[in-house]
C-alpha cells in the first residue's frame, strides 16, 4: 500500500511542479527496509532532479531555495486533497522565485483556495493579487516595545496602493502595474479606483 501511494504521489507532484518552471523535473519516492517503529518498517526518502542529465538525488541536498519553495507548495497541494477541511497557511512559500514562476504559483494557490481556506504571507505582487481578501501586516516600535498590526484592506484603492508598494513604491508605474494585476484600468487616480471598486 505504501509503495502504491508513493507511485501516485510521484505522478501528482510532477504534474504540479512542471507548470512552475520545472518542465524537466523528476521526482521519486525511495522506500527501503528499516527497523520497525511507530511509522512502520520502511525508510522513506524523496529523490529530486530539476535539470536534464542530473540523476535524482536526495531533495534536501540538491534543491535550490526556489525549487524547494515550489516543491513544498506542490506537496502541500497534493496532500491537502486527502483532507478537504484543512486550513493551509503558507509563509513566503514563494521565496526565491519571481516572474513567470510567481504567476504559476499564484494560479496554483488560487485553485487551492477554491477548495479550502488558504492564508498566504507574501512579498510578491503577482501572488498577493490572486487573493480574494487582502491584509497588511505592519510592525511599529512604541515605548521600546514592538507591536504587530493586521489591517484588512477593504477597498480597491487600498489594495492597489499595497500592491504598488510591493512592486517597488509609490510611482505611477507601480500603481499602473498594481491596477493591471487587480484587473482595473491602469491608474493612480483615487476617484477612478473607487469607481472600479
Amino acid at each position: 500500500a505504501r509503495t502504491a501511494a508513493a507511485r501516485g504521489l510521484e505522478g501528482q507532484l510532477m504534474a504540479a511542479l512542471r507548470p512552475m518552471g520545472l518542465a524537466n523535473v523528476r521526482f521519486a519516492v525511495a522506500l527501503s527496509a528499516a527497523e520497525p517503529g511507530e511509522e512502520g518498517a520502511d525508510a522513506v526518502q524523496f529523490l529530486f532532479s530539476a535539470n536534464p542529465g542530473q540523476p535524482p538525488a536526495p531533495l534536501a541536498e540538491v534543491a535550490s531555495g526556489g525549487e524547494m519553495s515550489r516543491f513544498l507548495l506542490a506537496l502541500k497541494t497534493c496532500l491537502a486533497a486527502a483532507d478537504p477541511h484543512v486550513t493551509l497557511l503558507f509563509d513566503e512559500i514563494d521565496a526565491g522565485v519571481s516572474g513567470r514562476v510567481s504567476g504559476a504559483m499564484a494560479q496554483l494557490l488560487r485553485r487551492l483556495a477554491e477548495q479550502r481556506q488558504v492564508f498566504c504571507i507574501t512579498h510578491q505582487p503577482l501572488v498577493a493579487a490572486a487573493a480574494q481578501h487582502h491584509f497588511r501586516v505592519s510592525k511599529s516600535v512604541e515605548a521600546g516595545l514592538t507591536h504587530t498590526r493586521v489591517s484588512h484592506l477593504r477597498d480597491t484603492q487600498e489594495r492597489q496602493s499595497e500592491l504598488a508598494e510591493l512592486a517597488g513604491g509609490d510611482s505611477g508605474e507601480a500603481h499602473s502595474y498594481a491596477a493591471s494585476l487587480l484587473g482595473i484600468e491602469g491608474t493612480n487616480d483615487p476617484d477612478k479606483v473607487n469607481r472600479a471598486a
